[in-house]
């Protein structure tokens, strides 16, 4: 899975790749600005396919030729899918920093990616992306019980405590200040870290959706070491966000 490319030398790329074996690699694609044999229809983030990666010099490894296993196409075609795909692959490529084998992160990547191009672009798909990565990681907060004494957080009036800098749902006894989330939140968010189906979030309250989106971002921000440029993007397009306008 290719994450990203920046420029090195003249006519040479620097690949980041996402892979299932060896988890995350930086490469150096000789003449890949160039050659049509060997990256047929260039390196774009989210191209998935078979890698040539040998070793090189230094601590860069070499990509020999990249032959992509899925169609592309459909991502520069729509402003939506191309948002969707940059903002997946730019959050992998910054919270994933292990070079060691994560086959949980690479599957979920992959479903994410197949949703977003074969399918129509839709934020539940991010938000399963999110958590999944988030609980592959090791990085998810508390979602059901007290992340202090680990009781179960039971709801009060207007649902349960949560405080994403202190590490999640908050029991009764430890809720001192916290905001609350509703429990269907919560709910949603246990579902999907596990990996399950986005589809009926479409039809959820958009006060729903929303406040899902923004627990998530909020337990992102805290392990992102800068904003992410696709998020930008997404605010640009006509009633788009990260967490979509549906």
């Amino acid at each position: 899975m290719v994450l990203r490319t920046r420029p090195l030398g003249e006519s040479d790329l620097l690949v980041v790749l996402l892979t299932p074996e060896q988890g995350k690699l930086e490469t150096a694609a000789r003449g890949a600005r160039n050659s049509k044999r060997r990256f047929p229809g260039g390196l774009p983030a989210g191209l998935r396919g078979l890698a040539g990666v040998s070793r090189g010099r230094g601590s860069l490894a070499r990509l020999d030729r990249f032959e992509a296993s899925a169609d592309h196409t459909p991502v520069g075609r729509d402003l939506d899918r191309f948002a969707y795909v940059a903002y997946l692959c730019e959050l992998t490529d910054e919270l994933v920093l292990a070079k060691h084998a994560d086959p949980p992160v690479f599957a979920a990547l992959c479903t994410a990616l197949t949703a977003v191009i074969d399918g129509p672009p839709r934020p539940g798909e991010l938000r399963r992306y999110e958590l999944a990565l988030l609980y592959a990681l090791g990085l998810l907060p508390a979602l059901a019980c007290c992340c202090v004494c680990g009781e179960p957080a039971l709801p009060g009036l207007g649902g349960v405590a949560f405080a994403a800098e202190r590490g999640g749902v908050l029991c009764l006894a430890h809720e001192r200040g916290a905001l609350r989330m509703p429990a269907e939140v919560l709910a949603m968010a246990e579902v999907l870290a596990a990996g399950g189906d986005p589809g009926p979030l479409d039809a959820a309250p958009v006060e729903l959706r929303r406040a899902l989106r923004d627990l998530t971002q909020t337990a992102l921000r805290a392990h992102l070491r800068r904003p992410l440029h696709s998020l930008a993007f997404f605010a640009a397009l006509p009633r788009g966000d990260a967490g979509g306008s549906a």
